[in-house]
């Protein structure tokens, strides 16, 4: 991995790789900044646009009905449901249930620049969550997580137990049902410290000391729906053939002409270009991070434009 992000959360990189790495949940002290923090969440809930399902809340692992902590409100005459009720929520926060923030990178900025820089190191698509527990509360029941996660507590502590991995290749990810597995680690991550959690290792978490506050950077791995669906690509990507061909012997042709060409690049295709290249189209679906859209900057050029 190239290193720069990923050493400000684990600290020295190689050994990270060599020792941690899907193979050992482990409790960094590095104190990276964190891209948001709660009044981040008071300024997003004030703003009166945050709504579901980028916003959830949980109470001893089961999802909350949606009425509890929204509001409906007619936009342009229309009525639209969904919208954070920011004293609800306060106010099921005070009764011990968890805020959940889904894929913050989508909607804060300084979120997806941090998540931009982490997919192209590690390169693999990268996700943010934001969590809000108060102490002795349980939002998610023992589960897996379909990626590595890198957590950093942001404000309190959260009392963490990390269990072991999957069995084989035909695990699930979400709630385990049964026995997870012996328990690896029993941390109390507090303020600052990173909390490293294997891909598919079960875990759970209790609010400790204070309100508890934590960003997951989630680093997805591809699987073999992901390998189906690059290999068409990779065989085909760029060929360019007849729109309409008139006639059989031109389909045929056409037809001809593809095979051609995927038999040659099948047969140059090795295994960790395909993985490469799926992951490629996996990590690719991330928020753009070009240059925001600036209609003052528009209004700017108009105005020189005009003088």
């Amino acid at each position: 991995m190239n290193s720069t992000e990923m050493h400000r959360w684990v600290g020295d990189v190689e050994t990270f790789d060599a020792t941690y790495w899907r193979r050992e949940p482990a409790v960094f002290d590095t104190a990276p900044p964190p891209p948001m923090g709660l009044t981040d969440i008071d300024t997003a809930l004030a703003g009166g646009t945050l709504r579901s399902p980028h916003v959830e809340m949980v109470r001893a692992g089961k999802e909350m009905a949606l009425k509890e902590y929204t509001e409906a409100r007619e936009v342009g005459a229309r009525p639209i449901v969904g919208f954070a009720d920011g004293p609800a929520i306060l106010a099921h926060l005070q009764k011990g249930a968890t805020l959940l923030l889904r894929n913050t990178e989508q909607w804060h900025r300084p979120t997806a620049e941090l998540v931009a820089r982490l997919a192209d190191e590690t390169g693999r698509r990268v996700e943010a969550f934001f969590f809000v527990t108060p102490p002795g509360a349980q939002g998610l029941a023992v589960h897996r997580d379909d990626a590595d996660v890198l957590l950093l507590q942001v404000a309190g502590s959260k009392r963490w137990t990390v269990r072991s991995g999957p069995p084989d290749h035909h695990w699930q990810a979400g709630e385990v049902a049964g026995d997870a597995g012996p328990v690896l680690l029993q941390a109390t991550v507090t303020t600052g410290q990173v909390l490293y959690i294997p891909r598919g290792y079960a875990h759970s978490a209790v609010g400790d000391e204070g309100l508890s506050a934590h960003v997951s950077l989630t680093i997805r791995e591809i699987g073999g729906a992901h390998l189906t669906r690059a290999v068409p690509r990779l065989l085909c990507e760029g060929v360019r053939l007849p729109a309409r061909p008139l006639d059989e012997s031109g389909l045929l042709e056409s037809a001809g002409a593809l095979l051609d060409t995927a038999r040659e690049r099948l047969a140059a295709l090795e295994p960790q270009d395909l993985v490469r290249y799926a992951r490629a189209m996996q990590r690719d679906q991330r928020l753009n991070t070009a240059e925001p859209a600036s209609v003052a900057r528009f209004a700017e050029q108009l105005a020189g434009e005009a003088g």
